[in-house]
């Protein structure tokens, strides 16, 4: 019962920091400056919800001010405020309590759900302590953000590449580097894959690096709200070959962000209270894998099988249970003993710039008297591999829901067919375009065999194929195996009867969907980064996809559908 009073007191005791006039001052100045600079460099968004956002904006403010009122705070008016404050008392607050304990002790019923409820005054001896106990000495109004960019200049890059361009490679880093050419705001973004064979050589060190991020992420707690606030992104994520860090935001203070996540690698240090909770998180994630749905299941079984160094959750589950923080203590040396930076900086920095960074994170990580990195020789780099599936062969993997309260089955169809090749992949991009909405139609409005029935293009590490989707109530896997075959056969025919109009429009949409432009840093970056990461290094592919599929012929789509998809294809 005390907790609320402590609550509503605090609550109180903080509108008293608004009251001095050259506090409140200053952090609005602040809060105006953070929302100026991300209402004039704010990305695209899509349009939809762009007209939501406006169309909400015009029952509220006048015609002038549609645009910008929900984001940028009218200028600092001290009068306007400080009427606002002189209402904000404890005489004319309103309090809702919801609680268990009120159970059996109300009066009143609300007309429309029934709800029970009772009102009461706030007695004036609590109402008096709040007044008495303000200002709280330990309450403060947050301090100036670090963060918060002041240079919002664009920098003057001479050679304006449209591709990555590989800048430095030593024995510990490469550094791939990509100029700002088509947003031109003062925004950078940066990907950092640290490649530690280590991580990921068993479910105890998968587990363990899991761990690792997770208490990263969580010290930096500090400084992700001012981080956040002042529209830088960072995020330290494990991954199939490592972990991986990731920034984007105002290349103003990244450095200063930057900075702070590679001290706290550097300087790691496992706190057992922390790495309690995070053991417990994770456990919840892992018991919690049993309820994801039936297609959620065949999608990670899947991946199991043809990924390599992939473990099972049950295993990983188990791993955990038996770790403490010491382990975690003697895992890292051990993990960070081999290491290589691959590096990608894209946008508004200069390439002296960005290979000056990347060369201090090397003197940090790798270079000082107290480093925790050592070099990854280049004959132990890890490639992904993916498990080739041979032709003619079919391959089935049961499984048993692991819910056994859930009614639904679920099929996975995969249907591996090539690894990277440019008319091969357009080909597979245009068979999935041209099946899609026939494939919808027939298993999930004519059959009804469920609500998610899917028809999609998977890449494994460069590896290409097609994959049907399926989660049932009304068949099982073996029944929606046949219904997947069936509607191939069918497919087959309306394939081959395709009228050439009907082809030519097929190629033209997904010609125009490759040609749209990249809303924002993250989207252009993100398609770059994949390159990179997968080692293919093809970043005019979209160019070069464009040119094929222009060249393509309706008799070679049928060809590549009879050699490789269709029932008993011989490919």
């Amino acid at each position: 019962m005390s907790t609320w009073r402590m609550s509503l007191g605090c609550c109180s005791d903080t509108l008293h920091c608004f009251r001095p006039l050259e506090l409140r001052s200053g952090f609005l100045m602040r809060l105006l400056a953070i929302c100026e600079t991300g209402f004039h460099y704010r990305d695209k968004s899509p349009p939809s919800n762009y007209v939501v956002n406006i169309s909400s904006n015009m029952q509220i403010f006048p015609p002038e001010d549609w645009l910008i009122a929900s984001s940028v705070p009218s200028k600092f008016s001290p009068d306007a405020i400080q009427k606002v404050l002189n209402e904000l008392t404890t005489e004319n607050v309103r309090i809702f309590w919801e609680s268990k304990l009120f159970e059996g002790h109300t009066d009143l019923t609300e007309p429309w759900y029934g709800t029970s409820y009772c009102v009461e005054a706030v007695p004036p001896s609590i109402m008096q302590k709040w007044v008495e106990n303000a200002p709280n000495e330990d309450l403060h109004l947050p301090k100036p953000n670090i963060f918060i960019p002041t240079d919002l200049s664009l920098k003057n890059v001479e050679e304006k590449t449209s591709f990555p361009c590989m800048l430095r490679k030593t024995l510990f880093s490469r550094l791939w580097y990509k100029p700002d050419t088509m947003f031109f705001t003062p925004k950078v973004f940066i990907k950092m894959d640290f490649h530690c064979p280590l991580s990921n050589s068993s479910p105890e060190s998968s587990v363990l690096t899991d761990v690792f991020t997770r208490l990263l992420m969580d010290y930096l707690n500090d400084y992700a709200y001012d981080a956040e606030v002042a529209g830088l992104y960072y995020a330290v994520r494990p991954n199939d070959t490592g972990f991986q860090v990731t920034m984007v935001g105002y290349n103003d203070k990244m450095r200063t962000l930057l900075d702070t996540v590679i001290g706290k690698i550097a300087d790691f240090e496992v706190k057992i209270d922390r790495f309690s909770v995070i053991k417990e998180t994770m456990t919840k994630g892992y018991e919690n894998f049993k309820f994801r749905q039936p297609y959620q299941q065949a999608m990670y079984n899947c991946t199991l099988i043809l990924e390599e160094q992939t473990w099972p959750w049950d295993e990983e589950l188990a791993a955990l249970s038996n770790l403490e923080a010491r382990n975690l203590e003697d895992f890292l040396p051990r993990m960070l003993a081999k290491t290589f930076i691959e590096c990608y900086f894209a946008g508004n920095i200069e390439p002296s710039e960005a290979e000056s960074v990347v060369q201090h994170i090397e003197g940090i990580l790798f270079n000082s008297s107290t480093s925790v990195c050592k070099s990854l020789p280049p004959s132990q780099h890890l490639t992904k591999r993916i498990v080739k599936l041979e032709r003619g062969l079919r391959y089935y993997y049961p499984a048993m829901c692991l819910n056994q309260q859930d009614e639904n089955s679920s099929l996975l169809h995969y249907i591996q067919i090539h690894q990277d090749d440019l008319k091969q992949n357009v080909l597979l991009q245009l068979l999935a375009v041209v099946a899609k909405q026939p494939a919808f139609h027939q298993l999930r409005s004519v059959e009804q065999l469920g609500y998610i029935a899917l028809l999609r293009q998977r890449n494994d590490s460069g590896v290409r194929g097609l994959q049907f989707i399926i989660q049932s109530t009304v068949k099982d896997p073996s029944n929606l195996d046949a219904r997947v075959e069936a509607f191939l056969n069918m497919f087959e025919v309306t394939l081959h009867e395709m009228p050439d109009a009907e082809f030519k429009s097929n190629v033209n949409a997904l010609i125009d969907m490759k040609r749209e432009k990249y809303k924002n840093i993250r989207e252009e970056s993100a398609f770059f980064w994949g390159e990179i990461s997968q080692g293919t290094l093809k970043f005019d592919r979209k160019e070069a996809e464009i040119a094929a599929l222009e060249e393509l012929k309706k008799e070679e789509l049928i060809e590549f559908f009879d050699n490789h998809v269709k029932v008993g294809a011989p490919e």
